[in-house]
């Protein structure tokens, strides 16, 4: 069993924190106009939004399962579209 110090909490709710911004931020730019991509490199997978900033893909699932984002369902197959859009209004 694990006891967790004072330190270990902040330390990891800092994390999630950080996390949480960061996809705040990457909603706000979508809000404003940007979509956000997904691209398959050598390397793996990619998001970025369409002004050519990198999301990493964690923040990117967050965003994804907000539900003002939707999905243009553009993708090589039909169940992984590759371009999310936001909506002002959630149905």
């Amino acid at each position: 069993m694990t006891i967790h110090t004072v330190q270990s909490v902040r330390r990891a709710r800092r994390f999630q924190d950080r996390r949480r911004a960061a996809a705040a931020h990457v909603m706000t730019m979508m809000s404003r106009g940007c979509a956000l991509n997904l691209t398959f490199t050598k390397t793996g997978s990619a998001f970025t939004l369409s002004d050519g900033t990198h999301v990493a893909s964690e923040v990117a699932m967050m965003v994804i399962n907000d539900v003002h984002i939707i999905s243009q369902s553009d993708g090589l197959f039909p169940s992984l579209p590759q371009t999310w859009r936001h909506i002002e209004q959630a149905f």
